[in-house]
């Protein structure tokens, strides 16, 4: 791939942006500095930049006089300037461009207010979208300073960047006659040296906390007026707490002057580490009082992995995107590591067991998967990498694993060696490996290469190895193992012989928390191929009755979810089923009731969900008239949030009527916990009419494009709407593909592949895919899709028989 990087060397920006959100027009300059290498220079500018002037001379000076502009050409991704000669140049170009609403680079973003639609201009960068914003060497190499001022028409809007205001000017309305003049002038602080992804600037009506860490550092917390200001207090007491954390921890301190962070609304990533301007979804950073347990923790692990990145991506960037697993593998396992030990009431590392080591064990053991080192060599690649099960969950949990093994003390003091070779540059993982080698016992880059650069995981059957695949293996890999353990650090999976499990089960109660989760992570995944029966997954499933640890009821769901593919939703074995898992949940459900009893423990707030969940499945009348009784009157926005979006769809179920009033409140609600718990329950829909105006809605706009995925894939998963989802999306695939970002039309494939469970819909999917594989951006998802998919209907082919007979052997009939 072709790195502009070589031909100009830039050094510093300056960008003078006029954005006018009302007409959805930016007109700006950019002044760039920098060394050119050979006889042209070419830039990064999609072609939604209009080019209008170039002005190129030598050296670092001011803009002569009477100078000529120059000659250059633009196609869709590059700017080129030629007759250049090596040395070193200023060059001027005047440019401008319309905001779309496509979140990214720079786009528009709304929210409602008293009535009245409020404009938020936002920008997302990374991975390759600031070429969308003004022409630049968009490499994460090409790390320069940059001076930034805009103007807006709203004198009363906020203006956020990476940097402090040095000063705000006030203009002259009559410096423009246009309909909406530039009435405030505010200009940044220059930013130290950093990657041009890592720019960031926002403009709208907002309101803040402000707090301050130990060390002095102004840490602001932003929304807009339409969330309640108690809603930010959460993230902002935590951001203090993360910021002061790492500091003590990598002994590096934070280097900028202040640190914001902006809940926007209309965000297409969880949120983004914006060097002094962090950006999240809503749903990421606000939390009332009032909010769930769940919801306080995943914003307190999106804040702390987002402060993580401020040395971990932004102090240190990666050289190149094959790395990105630099920022995002580190990212996500220390915001767990700093959750647990800022918060460890919130039980971090439980979450990470279930939410990161689960889905990087699924998605590792397809044909196809990438490793989390990947080769780039298109900018295709770039928006491919950002696959959350590998780069981010499984890398996460090789990191575990090698902090594991060097001791906790020593993996950090490595760590302040990294960042102190290499801040305000960029690194690769073999600079990292130099760094943490001299606190090892072991070769860390002999270790760690094998199991970054190779896909997959092996499965040790007797202290032999091979690479665990649902299709069988086909590799010769091998990956370095220091010691088997059987807790979770370790990325394989231990295959016990029959009495080896039996014993592990009799003694079950006296094993660490980890030691149980691994049997029974392995078993379900062992079960999925000839090593292990899925039918024994039936009588494992009854030895834990009386369990009453959440965390091991949030493994035992995840093996009763596999098991339903067998079942066919309509049938009598259905039934059976249901009335096995009912049978299950009884004793905690007699144990826990409906209702949060006064003083108890946050383990049973986190289990009742997860036992009323099993409850509503098996349809269960004694359940279903107290959840009438209780609720089917009461305020949706006034039920345990801890257990609403459970209420909710169940009610739903038995009420199709509510669909309506759910879904006039989820337009109307700015609460984003409520409004996931509104999605929840009207996509629980048992009428076809319902979801047929739910893909309306998806289409005109109405439903967020944020959204849009969310919704298609709850109704994707919902048996009696599945047929209708998948008609939409094939019938509507050219319409998505245009409307949805890089980053998200793979998804799209990728999840209805873990929902298709009969040859029909697999016929489907792949005659209507066959022809779309050798697209970059979807040609490995859909690799691993059909492995995927043949793996799974083999398995209900060959286990389906015993998995149905011994439901039937356990249940009564219905």
């Amino acid at each position: 791939m072709e790195r502009f990087l070589d031909y100009f060397v830039p050094d510093h920006y300056d960008l003078d942006f006029q954005i006018d959100k009302y007409n959805a027009t930016v007109r700006a300059i950019v002044k760039l500095r920098g060394e050119a290498k050979s006889n042209s220079v070419k830039l990064h500018a999609n072609d939604n930049l209009r080019i209008e002037r170039i002005f190129i001379w030598q050296d670092y000076r001011d803009l002569p006089e009477n100078i000529s502009p120059s000659s250059f050409s633009h196609d869709e991704k590059c700017l080129l300037l030629s007759n250049v000669k090596p040395g070193k140049y200023t060059i001027q170009i005047e440019f401008s461009f319309e905001l779309t609403e496509n979140m990214q680079g720079a786009y528009l973003s709304k929210y409602r207010y008293n009535d009245e639609t409020q404009l938020v201009v936002a920008t997302q960068f990374e991975s390759h979208y600031a070429r969308e914003c003004f022409p630049c060497i968009d490499e994460p190499a090409a790390k320069a300073t940059f001076k930034l001022s805009i103007s807006v028409p709203d004198a009363t809007d906020t203006v956020l960047s990476n940097m402090p205001i040095q000063q705000e000017i006030t203009l002259s309305d009559a410096e423009d006659f246009s309909e909406h003049p530039m009435l405030k002038k505010v200009e940044f602080q220059e930013t130290p040296k950093m990657s041009t992804y890592l720019l960031a600037f926002a403009i709208g009506q907002f309101q803040k906390l402000t707090t301050t860490s130990r060390d002095g550092i102004v840490v602001n917390t932003y929304a807009g007026l339409h969330q309640p200001l108690t809603s930010l207090q959460f993230a902002a007491d935590f951001a203090v707490k993360s910021l002061d954390f790492y500091n003590d921890l990598f002994k590096v301190s934070f280097p900028l002057p202040k640190l914001d962070q902006l809940a926007l609304p209309d965000f297409e990533a969880g949120a983004m580490e914006n060097w002094g301007l962090m950006t999240f979804r809503e749903q990421a950073l606000l939390a009332e009082p009032n909010s769930s347990l769940d919801q306080r923790l995943y914003v307190a692990t999106v804040v702390a992995h987002e402060i993580s990145h401020m040395w971990f991506g932004d102090l240190v960037t990666m050289e190149w995107w094959d790395d990105l697993w630099l920022n995002e593998s580190f990212a996500c396992l220390m915001e767990t590591y700093a959750v647990d030990r800022i918060a460890p009431e919130l039980n971090a590392w439980d979450d990470f067991y279930t939410g990161t080591v689960v889905p990087a064990l699924r998605r590792d053991c397809l044909p196809g998967v990438q490793p989390v080192k990947v080769a780039v060599q298109n900018v295709e690649d770039i928006a491919n990498l950002f696959d959350g099960a590998i780069v981010y969950a499984k890398g996460a949990r090789l990191m575990l694993m090698l902090l594991r093994a060097m001791g906790g003390l020593n993996f950090f003091q490595g760590i302040t060696e990294y960042f102190s070779r290499h801040q305000y540059g960029n690194a690769t993982a073999d600079d990292l490996w130099a760094a943490l080698n001299p606190f090892a016992t072991f070769d860390v880059k002999e270790f760690m290469t094998p199991w970054l650069t190779q896909p997959g995981y092996p499965v040790l059957t007797d202290g032999v190895q091979q690479r665990f695949l649902l299709t069988g293996d086909d590799s010769n890999y091998q990956y370095p193992i220091l010691e088997v353990k059987n807790d979770l650090s370790g990325h394989y999976l231990i295959n016990l012989s029959g009495p080896e499990f039996d014993a592990a089960l009799k003694d079950f109660s006296n094993l660490h928390y980890e030691q149980k989760l691994r049997l029974l992570f392995d078993r379900e995944l062992l079960a999925k191929t000839p090593l292990v029966s899925s039918a024994t997954l039936l009588p494992l499933l009854e030895k834990f009755t009386s369990e009453t640890s959440y965390v091991i009821w949030d493994a035992l769901s995840m093996i009763i979810a596999d098991l339903k593919i067998f079942i066919d939703p309509d049938s009598p074995e259905s039934d059976q089923f249901k009335q096995f898992c009912a049978n299950l949940a009884q004793e905690q459900y007699n144990r826990l009731g409906i209702t949060a009893k006064s003083g108890e423990r946050d383990n049973d707030i986190k289990l009742r969900p997860i036992i009323m969940s099993l409850m509503s499945y098996s349809n269960r009348q004694d359940f279903i008239q107290d959840l009438l009784s209780r609720y089917q009157n009461q305020d949706p926005a006034q039920i345990d949030s801890n257990l609403r979006s459970v209420i909710l769809g169940a009610l739903v179920k038995q009420n199709n009527t509510l669909c309506q009033k759910y879904l006039n409140l989820y337009f109307s609600s700015a609460d984003p916990e409520f409004k996931l718990d509104l999605m929840v329950a009207i996509t629980s829909t048992r009428d076809p009419l319902t979801a047929q105006n739910y893909f309306t809605l998806l289409q005109d706009g109405s439903i967020k494009p944020q959204d849009r995925l969310h919704f298609f894939i709850r109704l994707v998963r919902n048996h009696i709407t599945r047929d209708q989802a998948l008609d939409w999306m094939y019938q509507n695939w050219n319409w998505l593909a245009t409307a949805e970002g890089d980053k998200t039309i793979p998804d799209y494939p990728r999840l209805v592949a873990n929902i298709i469970r009969s040859a029909d819909d697999a016929r489907r999917f792949q005659d209507f895919f066959k022809d779309k594989q050798d697209e970059p951006i979807l040609s490995r998802d859909l690799k691993i899709a059909f492995a995927e998919i043949d793996a799974r209907l083999q398995l209900i082919s060959s286990d389906a028989p015993a998995v149905v007979h011994e439901i039937s052997k356990r249940t009564k009939k219905v």
